[in-house]
């Protein structure tokens, strides 16, 4: 499976999943909507071993977060950080892991990749990002145990754990568990990228809100006509 068709299920399963939380529907599409960002995650780990300009790569990313965020605030969505700042955030943490400088010892770099680290915790928390600091952990691991299945699979399952046990840490959706569902579908990835169109996927999550604003908004309406018809 190309990193492209990963994206591709990683589409369906959101737009399915915010479709369920704006307009109704069953509960299923909300299990199903878990399956999304552990993919995104992966596919960001991905791109941060294959790009071939970082800068530009994260400069991408961080520019549709904002450009997305104004969006957001001029069409009513409210003021919550949208996901792709915590996909920025995640970036920064794992350039932050594969940090390496000559000029300072091992012992000090471990210690200010730990402060760094934290620092990017604390700001996924602090702004209340999309999945905070779970998102960004998520990301860490996928790249830490990049080519290791089965600590992906346990470090994940830690993960959701914690976020059972301390479930005001994390402040992630309701159902998370169901997230290791996605690994099905990880773990099937061959190494390949497949078809790019980039900027579709950039461009898909602000216009799927758009779409599905228009679905609730008519939706509304016909059922207001419907209870006036009935009460007439």
């Amino acid at each position: 499976m190309s990193l492209f068709v990963l994206k591709i299920i990683g589409l369906i399963t959101m737009f399915l999943d915010h479709y369920q939380f704006i307009i109704g529907g069953s509960e299923i599409l909300r299990v199903i909507g878990r399956i999304a960002f552990p993919i995104f995650a992966f596919t960001l780990s991905e791109g941060y071993v294959h790009t071939r300009n970082l800068k530009n790569y994260f400069l991408r990313i961080f520019g549709f977060a904002v450009g997305i965020q104004v969006l957001f605030t001029l069409f009513g969505y409210g003021y919550a950080v949208n996901v792709f700042f915590t996909l920025s955030l995640g970036l920064v943490a794992i350039y932050i892991l594969n940090l390496r400088k000559n000029w300072v010892k091992e012992p000090f770099m471990k210690i200010i990749k730990a402060i760094l680290t934290a620092a990017v915790l604390y700001l996924a928390q602090k702004f209340q990002m999309d999945y905070g600091a779970y998102g960004i952990l998520l990301i860490m691991i996928f790249n830490i145990f990049r080519n290791d299945k089965f600590k992906i699979l346990m470090n994940f399952l830690i993960l959701n754990v914690l976020d059972i046990i301390f479930p005001n840490v994390f402040q992630v959706p309701d159902m998370q568990m169901f997230s290791l569902i996605s690994l099905i579908f990880i773990f099937m990835y061959n190494g390949k990228k497949g078809r790019s169109m980039k900027y579709f996927f950039y461009l898909f999550y602000p216009v799927h809100f758009f779409i599905l604003g228009i679905i609730k908004f008519f939706f509304r309406k016909e059922m207001i006509t419907l209870n006036v018809e009935g009460y007439v």
